[in-house]
């Protein structure tokens, strides 16, 4: 009798464990999809995150290259170098247009890409594509990579009466003492140097324009060249009070 109970004890036990892990195992059946689906959820916001805020930070630039274009060109001249073989450096243009995209940036997605992974390393070929962008803005008008260096000069006169100076002519001529053009306007004397380069000028031009600065005793001092300058000319234009720019940005002295 004794064995009996037992038997049908183990019988029961094991009817039992048999439905509970039939239930374990409909339960689960029936959970994995949602298990499975917050799991890749959770797995994979941060690549999601990461790649709508790259595609928003994208439509920035787009934006500020269609919009604000002479600012990019302006901020392009004045923080990227290059070495004297011409090598461009391109990291303090980067990190100051990442600053100036994140300050307009009004997508969610692209602040929250910042909130969470800090900043974004802006491809080559988007350089590449703002470069073209400030090359296309910087030859509007009647410029061409045509022009002679002779031409170039007499070009950057008319800049300057264009852009409302008093007097501006290119000197053109053996005694000019390095000086390519001279403008005035009302107690302002701009003596500068026009270089049509196809590389970034370096310092002997700087030179050349705080020489003709107390030659012609004037006030003021700019180097105008097509293709930049290398980091030394930028250190001696400083020291020297002297800008150097672009013939797009005569307008903006």
């Amino acid at each position: 009798m004794q064995k009996a109970g037992f038997l049908i004890g183990s019988i029961l036990l094991g009817f039992l464990a048999s439905i509970l892990l039939a239930l374990i195992s409909i339960y689960l059946f029936l959970l994995f999809p949602i298990i499975s689906y917050y799991s890749y959820q959770f797995f994979t916001t941060k690549i999601r995150v990461k790649e709508a805020g790259k595609n928003a930070l994208e439509n920035v630039l787009n934006d500020l290259v269609n919009n604000d274009i002479e600012l990019i060109a302006r901020a392009y001249r004045s923080s990227v170098s290059a070495n004297s073989f011409g090598k461009k450096n391109y990291t303090k243009f980067k990190k100051e247009l990442l600053e100036y995209a994140f300050d307009n940036a009004q997508s969610k997605e692209a602040l929250r890409y910042q909130a969470e992974f800090g900043d974004y390393d802006i491809p080559d070929d988007a350089i590449l594509v703002i470069e073209e962008a400030i090359e296309e803005y910087s030859n509007a008008g009647d410029y061409s990579d045509d022009m002679d260096p002779y031409v170039y000069e007499h070009f950057c006169a008319k800049q300057f009466k264009l852009a409302g100076w008093d007097h501006a002519e290119a000197t053109s001529g053996s005694a000019d003492q390095g000086v390519d053009v001279i403008a005035k306007r009302g107690n302002e004397f701009l003596v500068g140097q026009c270089k049509k380069y196809s590389k970034p000028v370096g310092n002997s031009a700087v030179q050349q324009v705080v020489a003709g600065i107390k030659y012609y005793g004037a006030n003021k001092g700019v180097v105008i060249s097509t293709s930049g300058f290398t980091a030394s000319a930028e250190k001696l234009a400083v020291s020297n009070n002297i800008e150097l720019i672009h013939h797009s940005e005569i307008k903006n002295l």
